[in-house]
């Protein structure tokens, strides 16, 4: 009889419950907001800089694999919407902090690296074996002018090719600090978005920070949201509607046309020209003649004869590349 609970102990233990209970109950489903943090950016938004961010970490990758002759990975590691205080406080002196402008927007994009992956970087392109420094100082002059003129003015590159669907942007190097308190680019309120990058070289690993104000990408943001929708369309392409389209395209009739040679001639002698006349073009008999397809020329080509028909012999490609030279 002893295991027996009195009344008063059945009454304590059922209060008891109630009360977990109705606390339970009354703890509404709310999420602090953090006003001295906004997020200005949806998350649609947020998603759009991330594919950004990958195919600029693609093609930089690519771009330093080259040039140090050795694997280099580099991916998005994080997206984060903070202030410009926030940043620099968590940059460490020294640093290597690139700034440059984005014309035609405005406002500034910095990209910042530790010192110690920077020379691994800078000592790879001077034939190294990439060994880091091991301690923390500044780089030198000339480490630097390596590195920009070898790396950074390359990565500047790859940021406008990345952001070409959204904007046509030109991205110019500006100059480079290390210490992140003479950074007076904005106020310390200021949002900003931080995106963090995985930087493998070899066996080190570091990160490479992207900051880029919100001001400054305030006039794309509309971009950045029809970006976001294109590319998931993109990527649920159907195959069969893609061979489809891929077989139609194949079976798309074209002109091709053979440029036998030209001539310059007067007025007066194209008026004095009589059947039987013979006009010298400006082309050798034995010289290859030009295959076009509209006005570029894709083929070269021999003349020859199939049967009673006039007919080619293809004997080169022409590369339809354009070069552009500086007047």
């Amino acid at each position: 009889m002893d295991e027996i609970l009195s009344q008063q102990e059945i009454d304590e233990l059922i209060r008891q419950a109630t009360g977990a209970i109705q606390e339970e109950e009354e703890q509404p489903d709310v999420v602090a907001y953090d006003f001295k943090r906004p997020h200005r950016f949806s998350k649609e938004r947020v998603r759009a800089l991330q594919r950004i961010h990958e195919q600029f970490a693609r093609e930089l990758s690519g771009m330093i694999s080259a040039k140090l002759r050795t694997r280099v990975e580099l991916n998005v590691a994080s997206i984060e919407q903070l202030t410009f205080g926030e940043f620099i406080r968590s940059v460490p002196n020294p640093s290597v902090i690139i700034l440059c402008t984005m014309q035609p927007l405005d406002g500034s994009l910095l990209m910042q690296l530790s010192p110690d992956i920077s020379f691994l970087l800078y000592d790879r392109l001077c034939g190294g074996p990439g060994i880091s420094l091991g301690r923390s100082r500044e780089l030198t002059d000339i480490e630097l002018a390596v590195l920009t003129s070898q790396l950074f003015e390359d990565m500047t590159i790859s940021f406008e090719n990345a952001w070409s669907e959204i904007i046509d942007m030109r991205v110019t190097l500006e100059s480079i600090e290390s210490n992140p308190q003479f950074l007076q680019l904005m106020t310390e309120r200021e949002t900003v978005v931080l995106i963090s990058m995985n930087l493998a070289v070899g066996s080190t690993r570091d990160l490479i920070n992207i900051c880029i104000s919100y001001s400054a990408l305030e006039p794309v943001l509309k971009q950045l949201t029809a970006f976001r929708l294109f590319d998931s369309l993109r990527r649920r392409a159907d195959p069969e509607d893609i061979e489809m389209l891929k077989s139609r395209v194949q079976q798309t009739p074209i002109t091709l046309s053979v440029e036998l040679g030209s001539n310059t001639v007067t007025v007066a002698d194209l008026l004095s020209l009589q059947v039987g006349d013979v006009v010298t073009l400006n082309r050798r008999r034995y010289e290859n003649l030009e295959v076009k397809i509209g006005d570029t020329t894709k083929f070269l080509a021999s003349p020859g004869k199939l049967g009673d028909k006039l007919g080619i012999v293809i004997t080169a490609l022409r590369s339809t590349e354009r070069i552009e030279v500086d007047e």
